[in-house]
């Protein structure tokens, strides 16, 4: 292995225990949190129109939310819609949402914009927009959640940006809906306009809720493509199955790699080439570029291309892509993160001499992220 690539291993392992400290609750907690105000949720706002601004690069939904946070000043560890729809310790669950917070389904995230007209700023099949998140395609997800930052503080002093301003660009509304319940019969009066805030709250509002400490994470079997038409098209898939490999990554983080039953084929592309459906039901077949096959204790590091039919499901009226049941995908990048948090728990748990479990998972590990970045 070259000097190079041990440089890179090692800062990828500094980092990845700055990410798990991160994830885990402390005993002794240095700062306090408080929900962010009205005044800094409209410059997360801002900061989607700079990006939009400044590259038209079209990152999946989570990694766009993830980076238009960290431009506005308010990090957070990187996490797939499915584990934000779950609740993390950077976020606190709310009911009345204000501009700049998280509105999520299982499997798809985006920025709120406006509540008083339901509107949210997401990347979707047609490009970077802002949509209502009562629009039928995106009731037909279930019930969706909001989520708003927490910032760290300490007596009055807030580890957050202090330049403060107001929301400078109209957003551009693409998609026309009335106001409808959700696909149980609510009614979606909780997403109620805010106008009036305070700089900072002394008390957490009502309608907070923070996320329970125990939560595990999810390793989803579908997702719901978000469809515009009658059937999801190729791209409406494709970005789908993105998203639920996104989430289905999280098998490297939580199992010991030699316990691994099904093949993890670790890939840099991914593409939709055809569709076909029959009733209720329907496949979508995917050429794959993979370059790291991993199972139990074996790593393949043959890159090669490869044809996998995806199978497709409508339910209550909306088409759910099914995850496959003897292998996983994992897009390159979230394999990366994926071992690098399970490096960094295990040398956490077992500081300086650890037991020959922890040692042998560690090898393990380096072994595959090793493959992963020849």
């Amino acid at each position: 292995m070259s000097r190079q690539l041990w440089l890179g291993m090692l800062w990828l392992v500094g980092a990845s225990v700055a990410l798990a400290q991160a994830r885990l609750p402390a005993q002794e907690p240095a700062f306090a949190s408080r929900p962010i105000t009205l005044r800094e949720g409209e410059t997360i706002v801002n900061a989607a129109w700079k990006r939009e601004r400044q590259t038209n690069r079209r990152p999946d939904c989570s990694h766009l939310v993830h980076e238009v946070y960290s431009l506005a000043g308010y990090p957070y560890p990187y996490a797939d819609s499915f584990e934000l729809y779950a609740g993390m310790h950077s976020f606190v669950r709310i009911t009345k949402p204000q501009p700049g917070d998280l509105v999520v389904w299982r499997g798809h995230v985006g920025i709120v914009v406006d509540p008083g007209d339901r509107s949210f700023y997401s990347s979707v099949t047609s490009g970077l927009r802002t949509e209502f998140y009562d629009a039928p395609q995106w009731r037909a997800r279930g019930l969706a959640r909001f989520y708003r930052y927490a910032a760290a503080t300490r007596g009055n002093l807030t580890l957050t940006n202090e330049r403060l301003p107001r929301i400078t660009k109209e957003p551009v509304q693409v998609v026309t809906s009335l106001p409808v319940g959700d696909s149980r019969g609510n009614s979606p009066g909780t997403a109620e306009p805010i106008t009036k805030s305070a700089d900072f709250p002394t008390t957490a509002p009502s309608d907070l809720e923070f996320p329970s400490s125990g939560s595990s994470l999810e390793i989803p079997s579908s997702i719901l493509a978000a469809a515009s038409r009658d059937r999801p098209t190729g791209a409406e898939i494709a970005e789908a199955v993105s998203e639920l490999n996104n989430g289905t990554g999280n098998i490297l983080r939580e199992l010991d790699l030699s316990r691994l039953d099904r093949k993890v084929i670790v890939y840099d592309d991914l593409s939709v080439d055809r569709t076909e459906f029959k009733g209720s039901r329907g496949w979508a077949q995917a050429r794959i570029k993979s370059r790291v096959t991993l199972l139990g204790e074996s790593i393949e590091r043959e890159p090669r291309y490869e044809k996998f039919r995806w199978e497709l499901l409508r339910v209550n009226g909306a088409w759910e892509v099914l995850a496959p049941k003897d292998r996983v995908y994992v897009p390159r990048d979230v394999a990366v993160r994926m071992l690098a948090a399970r490096l960094a728990s295990l040398a956490q748990d077992s500081p300086g001499s650890g037991s020959d479990s922890s040692l042998r998972q560690q090898a393990q590990i380096i072994h595959a992220l090793s493959a992963l970045f020849e």
